[in-house]
């Protein structure tokens, strides 16, 4: 099989261990410490729970993921931390 084609079966469990693994070890780690990268701070405000869910609540939130995804292919060691709701949840 080429990288282009799409496999027949899917098997979750062995694609979600590569990406996490990727992930854990790369993408969505921030070291302080790092200074071979520069560093890409993004400071958001927690979400407020108003109302029922919409499409609106997570659209504010893309718009800072796609800034954070086009800095990491860009060579940022970006730090994006999840924020919390006035309650205190995640």
């Amino acid at each position: 099989m080429t990288e282009s084609e799409i496999p027949k079966e899917y098997n979750a469990n062995e694609v979600e261990k590569k990406w996490m693994e990727k992930w854990n070890l790369s993408m969505y780690h921030f070291n302080w410490g790092e200074d071979t990268r520069p560093q890409y701070i993004i400071d958001t405000p927690p979400p407020y729970p108003t109302g029922n869910f919409h499409i609106g609540n997570a659209l504010n939130w893309c718009y800072i993921d796609f800034v954070a995804r086009y800095k990491r292919m860009r060579g940022y060691n970006v730090m994006f931390p999840q924020g919390w709701d006035c309650h205190g949840l995640p």
